[in-house]
């Protein structure tokens, strides 16, 4: 798989789980008797921090290529020795 897809994957990976993270904390604030606005804005903020965050952290890996080149075959009309 190419290096560009595993980040992909990866940050497509850490969007999803900041997205759960800000659903719950949304949630566990609006059960908290807190009103709409501030239920939204602490999700949105911990969305907006975890997935900062995981961003910050993925962009830390070098991810790598890991296929191997295909043999070198010798040109057409080269001289082989």
């Amino acid at each position: 798989m190419s290096p560009t897809k595993k980040k992909l994957i990866a940050v497509a990976f850490c969007v999803l789980f900041a997205v759960i993270v800000g659903l719950v904390v949304g949630l566990v604030v609006a059960v908290l008797d807190a009103t709409t606005l501030e239920s939204v804005f602490a999700g949105g903020g911990a969305f907006a921090a975890v997935c900062g965050i995981g961003v910050a952290i993925i962009s830390l890996f070098d991810f790598e290529d890991g296929r191997q080149a295909p043999p070198a075959q010798p040109q057409q009309g080269a001289p082989s020795t």
